[in-house]
């Protein structure tokens, strides 16, 4: 005869027979507030002692800890660090019961929340929400659970949505909330104050590059003299081209420059045309000229579409030639990891047109580097040299000036397509003639204030380093003084050029090579026994 027998679960806490206690049960709680407001603050401190208190009071449980996490949003639990801890902890079976005030304290997140609550489920450990005063113990309240999680999160929405309207508000106002930044303190205010130590090596950063000095080389330049970043780290190629392209250091803001697409991830993207920027001109004091910065500015932007000196490594990268093929000598390895291992440069490595054919040898990179330095020693020592170079180079067109000349046709375009967008009779041919007169004049102005920067530069350089080459930064001279060399059998030609860049010179190389040099002279390695000649020419 089949016989049923009932057997009731046994509770892991609490001996039936004798009703004592086995084991306390584990208990945590978990606090968390999402701004440092007082009243937020006031709530956040009596969340906590108001649940340590209980849970310690209590004989039945032990006490596991207090999660707290403070001026962090519920929407991402991975960002919430004690939260994550906690959840670790009950992963390891090391928690029994989780108490939180609310499921918004717990999570604004809905997916979350229901996976979090069936995972811990299913280790045994249950969560109490003590507002809505639900057991995430019991499967059934998972409907319940999903539509209150839904309301929490719609809350996060519109709270994002609101805080949203309030810093757009602010934006329209012409008030920035800007984070700390290099160069600059903050007063009271708020505002952006200019901190004298740092803006020293903000505006040697512009000096170099206005000299001539590309982004890599300025950075190995801070890194040599241990002048310290924010966080007294090395220099980066990217916090330099920062400090030259962030407007901030001419005294203008422009505000919204990132918006956030997701309210549950926060992630924040570059804001290209997805929302209003505003730019606030006169935000503050800068630390450059809006013309030095415009420069700056003019520099970058042409020289990333027109060449790669903006980001070498080395002195002579991009700006040694053939005399036979004109290719551009590239460097590479030869012998690798043997003893007579060096760097060398040839016309054949990696070249883009392999139909090419150039027999000239390749030629060690170092002999070539301190035979171009020997040239510019004797360069700037020779006074009736300089002299003449410097009366060549006195008839230049300001580059502050027409750097605000500029700035004025930029203004000038902008204006044009803003009435393009809101003027319904502005004709259609009127706006593109407009335009491209502009166009045109902005890149007249551009190729001004390179060609006048670099004159400048040039004649900075001259006037500045005598004979007295200094050690600190001289082989970053070369760039600057140098627009292109020539390799040429068992000598270097070196062309210095108010105006053209090397890709504009390789055009006319057999004719400098014909040119008659300013100075000449050779190089003697006794190291290597090799004796390299070198000669200087002028162009233009």
């Amino acid at each position: 005869m089949k016989t049923i027998e009932v057997i009731q679960p046994i509770n892991r806490f609490i001996n039936e027979a004798t009703n004592e206690v086995i084991r306390k049960k584990r208990v945590a709680a978990y606090a968390r507030v999402s701004t440092d407001e007082d009243d937020q603050m006031n709530s956040f401190k009596f969340q906590i002692d108001e649940y340590t208190s209980r849970i310690q009071t209590n004989k039945d449980w032990e006490f596991i800890g207090m999660f707290s996490d403070q001026g962090l949003s519920g929407t991402q639990t991975k960002k919430r660090p004690e939260f994550m801890k906690m959840i670790e902890l009950a992963r390891r079976q090391e928690i029994d019961l989780i108490l939180v005030k609310s499921i918004s304290r717990f999570a604004r997140n809905t997916v979350d929340i229901l996976s979090l609550v069936r995972e811990l489920r299913d280790l045994g450990c249950i969560i109490y929400f003590e507002k809505e005063n639900i057991y995430s113990s019991d499967p059934q309240i998972d409907f319940t659970l999903a539509i209150l999680s839904s309301i929490a999160q719609e809350e996060s929405r519109s709270i994002s949505t609101n805080v949203k309207w309030s810093v757009e508000k602010r934006f329209k106002a012409g008030k920035a909330h800007i984070p700390k930044i290099y160069g600059f303190d903050k007063n009271e205010q708020g505002e952006l104050v200019i901190n004298d130590e740092e803006a020293k090596t903000v505006r040697l950063i512009y000096t170099l590059f206005l000299q001539g000095f590309n982004i890599n080389d300025i950075r190995k330049v801070l890194n040599e003299r241990k002048i310290p970043t924010l966080n007294n780290k090395e220099w980066l190629y990217n916090g330099v081209k920062c400090i030259l392209t962030n407007e901030k250091y001419c005294g203008d803001a422009i505000l919204q420059k990132t918006v956030t697409t997701d309210y549950l991830t926060h992630k924040q993207v570059k804001n290209d045309n997805l929302a209003t920027k505003y730019f606030v001109r006169n935000n503050h004091e800068g630390i450059v000229s809006k013309a030095a910065f415009e420069m700056a500015k003019t520099i970058i932007e042409d020289t990333s579409k027109s060449s790669r000196n903006l980001v070498t490594k080395y002195p002579l990268t991009n700006l040694v030639y053939c005399s036979k093929c004109h290719g551009n000598l590239r460097r590479h390895l030869v012998n690798y990891r043997r003893p007579s291992e060096k760097v060398v440069l040839d016309c054949k490595h990696n070249r883009m047109d392999k139909s090419i054919k150039c027999n000239e040898p390749w030629v060690d990179s170092d002999l070539i580097t301190e035979t171009v330095m020997e040239s510019i020693k004797q360069l700037l020592s020779t006074e009736e040299v300089v002299n003449s170079l410097m009366n060549e180079l006195t008839n230049i067109s300001c580059s502050e000036e027409l750097s605000e000349l500029l700035l004025k046709k930029k203004q000038e375009l902008s204006k044009l397509n803003h009435q393009k967008n809101t003027d319904i009779n502005m004709h259609h041919d009127s706006f593109i003639n407009q335009e491209k007169q502009l166009k045109k004049e902005i890149n007249t102005l551009k190729k001004q204030i390179t060609s006048s920067i670099k004159t400048v530069s040039l004649a900075d350089i001259i006037r500045d380093h005598s004979a007295d080459i200094i050690a600190q930064d001289s082989y970053y001279l070369i760039k600057n003084i140098y627009s292109l060399i020539i390799m040429d059998v068992d000598k270097v030609i070196c062309v210095i050029s108010k105006t053209s860049s090397a890709n504009e010179l390789v055009q006319h190389l057999d004719d400098l090579i014909k040119m008659e040099p300013t100075i000449r002279g050779f190089y003697k390695d006794y190291g290597r026994e090799k004796t390299f000649g070198y000669k200087v020419i002028v162009h233009e």
